[in-house]
């Protein structure tokens, strides 16, 4: 590793993926706390047919990716694509100081499961390139850090990533030399009480009041997804739909648990009990997403359309949702009487 190298931390969560890591290893790298940032907005958006076959996918327009999963900081990203000489473009995002995110295939990573087996859409960050290797960073189990062969880089960051029976839901979408780069762009905010207020409203706004237009968001949104799905009977036009599912929902879960994390830690802070039963309803509505996603995932490869067992845990995500808002208004209540 070069002598101008920086250490960078690993950071992950169990409900995570690899977006909310590599996002989180830059805003620590860079002195933010990724629990504040990224942990504070929570929503439901989804615009039908709006999807990619990557681990890495969040519905975020007209925002960037890292606008819209940090809504109340001013973090920003951009996608790049890099032609041949593109460990040259990393080399001087590095030089700036930057942390590239870069878009990979598993299948060609030597430290993955999936190495020679698999291919897989992933993200990992690149923090230091030498004229022989890639030192990268890679939070999602197991757990990597460290360099590898630029010839391996290489193929991975430029690889098709070819459709893969073994992995229906992250294949058949090309690294492309794409990488991200995010930055926070201004001032952060005081987290305060005040400002604490402020998040916990503005993201019972989203779920109460939704959207009638081509995006689905908040409570009626989930509703009509979720029967959208019920609607659903075998064929092609039931596997896209249930392949959608998995992709998609795995970052709002994972948002939904770090809303929580997010919850808990400011009852804490603040002694707010109201805070702390709001993060364990935030928390059931997370884990709720797993029936959801698991039984499509289960219907997509084995053909086991059960759409009663994913009704019945549809149900349960919306009435857990339901309870989680209930107690986001007193939480809300209990933070504007101690400001």
């Amino acid at each position: 590793m070069s002598e101008t190298a920086q250490a960078i931390r690993l950071w992950t969560r169990d409900l995570g993926s690899c977006l909310h890591a590599t996002l989180a290893t830059v805003l620590l790298r860079d002195g933010h706390d990724p629990v504040t940032v990224l942990g504070a907005p929570w929503e439901f958006r989804r615009r039908p047919g709006s999807w990619t076959s990557e681990e890495y996918y969040f519905f975020a327009e007209p925002d960037s990716l890292a606008g819209r999963l940090a809504l109340f900081h001013p973090f920003e990203s951009t996608w790049h694509r890099s032609g041949e000489g593109g460990l040259d473009e990393l080399r001087h995002a590095l030089a700036e100081g930057v942390l590239p995110i870069a878009a990979v295939d598993n299948y060609w990573l030597p430290f993955r499961p999936a190495f020679h087996d698999v291919h897989a859409a992933h993200l990992l960050v690149v923090y230091d390139i030498t004229g022989t290797e890639v030192f990268v960073s890679d939070a999602q189990p197991p757990a990597f850090q460290g360099a590898i062969p630029i010839a391996d880089f290489l193929a991975s960051w430029g690889s098709l990533n070819p459709a893969d029976d073994a992995d229906v839901f992250f294949s058949a979408s090309p690294s492309g030399r794409r990488w991200l780069r995010a930055l926070m762009r201004g001032p952060v905010p005081e987290p305060g009480l005040g400002w604490l207020g402020h998040v916990i409203r503005d993201n019972l706004a989203r779920f109460r009041q939704g959207a009638a237009g081509e995006t689905q968001t908040g409570v009626a949104g989930l509703r009509r997804y979720l029967d959208e799905l019920y609607a659903l009977t075998p064929g092609p036009g039931a596997a896209e739909a249930l392949s959608e599912l998995y992709v998609i929902s795995w970052n709002i879960q994972a948002q939904a648990g770090l809303h929580a994390e997010f919850l808990r830690r400011e009852g804490t802070r603040w002694g707010i009990h109201e805070l702390a039963e709001a993060a364990a309803g935030v928390d059931a509505v997370a884990h709720g997403w797993t029936g959801v996603r698991m039984t499509g995932a289960h219907a997509r490869v084995w053909g086991r359309h059960r759409y009663d067992e994913l009704r019945g845990h549809g149900t349960e995500l919306v009435r857990r949702l339901e309870v989680a808002l209930d107690r986001l208004e007193l939480a809300a209540d209990a933070v504007s009487r101690r400001a």
